[in-house]
């Protein structure tokens, strides 16, 4: 019944397979994904957890007039330079994370019990900074606590009664309050490789047919055109599926070799998650899948094609660039969005957070659903005349 979709199937797989720079490179972007999220992972993870013999160091200005506080900050390792040039100027250019300037008056105030106002030059809007500022601002208040307690003391006073309020923080971040932040960059990346992953073999098996004379004679021939059709979707299918499994092997050894690195971020999602990911994710392979040859059919030249395909994988990736940073409760309707639902199925699964079985069906059935409309659109679009002869 399917004689002319397989032989049209084996003919793009065994086509495609010849070019070998095209299978390879084919494999080399699904990778780009897991290499990217690996290096940022390492940058901020030894940047944030593992502080360098730079970051052990701060810079102080009138340090010579706190010499308790210096002894407090070396006994906690912390190497007390001194700016060489003008302090807002070295922070601002990023040659020093922050300057703690210390007022000359600092010991009679602090003799005196009163509050000695000590400034901090920053720039938050650098990663290495942010670090920094933390780091500093909880030894100087280790020092604060300690001071106070002394001066507490000494005029017989409970500590407490300074404390108004008292805040006790309670994480449920589980060790993940870094790691989640990668994490959730997965879904989005993942996204993308679904949509560029087959799509070279999607515009070459119709618009590169097309523009080089060798799908006219391929449709004339007694096969339904609805099967010439599938042949070509089932191929590129095969290689965004290929591309995908590729590039989800490449994630797993990548989290893999960040627990080995002993960057501080012990996350690494086990085999089972990475299939339910593949298995979620061939769905969403037939949406886009069908959605190129669409493309690929209607549009009027090979450079047209490839304008609107190289645009395509930013749509469906934006959601999940959006949720990197908010992420969202996932909700039955998103479900029945293509990519939206897998994209938040992703983003649980590798949180280690549970997945509704509803959540999972609705979203693999509407999915299904929509790329059976979108094939059943392109057999009619191979019907007519124009997928040999565009307008």
């Amino acid at each position: 019944m399917l004689d002319g979709a397989l032989t049209v199937f084996r003919k793009e797989v065994l086509d495609n397979i010849r070019d070998k720079r095209t299978v390879l490179l084919g494999l080399v972007y699904p990778l780009i994904g897991p290499l990217l999220l690996g290096a940022l992972i390492m940058f901020v993870g030894n940047m944030v957890v593992q502080p360098s013999a730079r970051e052990k160091r701060l810079w102080m200005e009138g340090a010579e007039h706190a010499p308790a506080l210096v002894e407090h900050l070396k006994s906690n390792g912390v190497t007390i330079e001194e700016p060489t040039e003008d302090p807002e100027l070295l922070v601002r250019t990023g040659k020093i994370p922050l300057v703690l300037v210390v007022p000359p008056d600092y010991e009679t105030l602090v003799a005196g019990d009163r509050t000695a106002r000590v400034k901090m030059i920053v720039d938050p809007s650098r990663l290495g900074s942010i670090v920094a500022i933390g780091r500093t601002l909880d030894l100087v208040q280790q020092y604060n606590r300690i001071l106070s307690k002394e001066r507490f003391a000494r005029l017989r006073l409970d500590p407490e009664i300074a404390e108004v309020i008292k805040v006790e923080t309670v994480s449920v971040a589980g060790g993940r309050a870094i790691a989640s932040i990668f994490l959730n960059m997965l879904p989005p990346f993942l996204i993308f490789t679904v949509f560029i992953g087959g799509v070279y073999l999607a515009i070459d098996t119709t618009a590169g047919e097309r523009e080089r004379g060798s799908l006219e004679p391929l449709l004339i021939n007694p096969v339904p055109r609805w099967q010439l059709m599938l042949g070509k979707f089932g191929a590129s299918l095969v290689f965004t599926a290929v591309a995908v499994a590729a590039a989800l092997f490449a994630y797993k050894l990548m989290f893999h070799m960040v627990v080995l690195a002993d960057v501080g971020i012990k996350v690494n999602p086990g085999v089972g998650t990475f299939v339910m990911i593949f298995v979620l994710a061939l769905p969403i392979m037939a949406f886009a899948v069908a959605l190129q040859v669409i493309v690929a059919t209607i549009t009027r030249s090979f450079k047209e094609t490839q304008t609107y395909l190289g645009l395509l994988p930013l749509v469906p990736s934006l959601p999940g660039m959006i949720m990197v940073f908010a992420p969202v409760t996932g909700k039955l309707w998103m479900m029945a969005i293509p990519t939206l639902g897998q994209t938040v199925l992703f983003g649980a699964l590798m949180r280690g957070d549970p997945v509704d079985p509803l959540h999972a069906a609705v979203a693999v059935l509407s999915t299904l659903t929509i790329s059976i409309a979108l094939l059943a659109a392109a057999a009619h679009f191979y019907e007519h005349e124009q997928v040999a002869f565009p307008a």
